[in-house]
């Protein structure tokens, strides 16, 4: 009969994964250090799975980047002053402003930044004027005048959480009264 403590060791020592626990354990500086860590198999399958993404999001901007442009090229051939060069004025500022907001929360969801709220962010940000010269956000300042909106994002639980306010069927108790033959 083998003894406790190798039980209580292996039980504890091993997570699963039949082999070097401490390996498995030590969390990676960043997802792209751990994808390089990865065979060149996890490496196609991930390649492979997150494809369609990359080709979604290169189209969007490449859709984005052609409207901005038609609407540059269209706006010197209307007539000065009238409804069509305003509703083309007005339709250009507001897709620079989308694809600036866009470029904000990209930015801002990167963990070197770690922004909870980017929507919060970006509000602080326009209100306050905290962009640099080029347009880009001042972090810095935008951290400085609303620290409560950077930092690791906290687990949302607490005793009850997964029991919708109902003691679940099967706990210790009840175990333990069933083993004993109380219940």
């Amino acid at each position: 009969m083998p003894d406790q403590n190798s039980n209580t060791q292996n039980a504890a020592g091993d997570n699963g994964a039949g082999g070097n626990s401490n390996n498995q354990s030590a969390t990676p500086e960043s997802f792209e250090k751990f994808l390089e860590a990865q065979p060149e198999a996890i490496k196609g399958l991930y390649a492979t799975h997150t494809a369609g993404l990359h080709n979604a999001v290169k189209a969007t901007r490449q859709e984005r980047d052609d409207l901005a442009k038609q609407f540059k090229d269209l706006l010197p051939k209307v007539e000065k002053g009238s409804e069509a060069e305003k509703a083309l004025t007005e339709a250009t500022a507001r897709l620079e402003l989308a694809e600036r907001r866009a470029a904000f929360v990209e930015e801002a969801v990167k963990p070197e930044i770690g922004c909870r709220n980017p929507k919060a962010a970006y509000a602080l940000a326009v209100a306050d004027n905290l962009f640099d010269r080029r347009g880009g956000p001042d972090w810095a300042a935008i951290k400085a005048a609303a620290p409560e909106l950077f930092g690791q994002r906290n687990a949302a639980g607490n005793a009850g959480t997964g029991t919708d306010g109902q003691a679940p069927k099967q706990d210790m108790n009840s175990f333990i009264r069933r083993s004993a033959g109380r219940e």
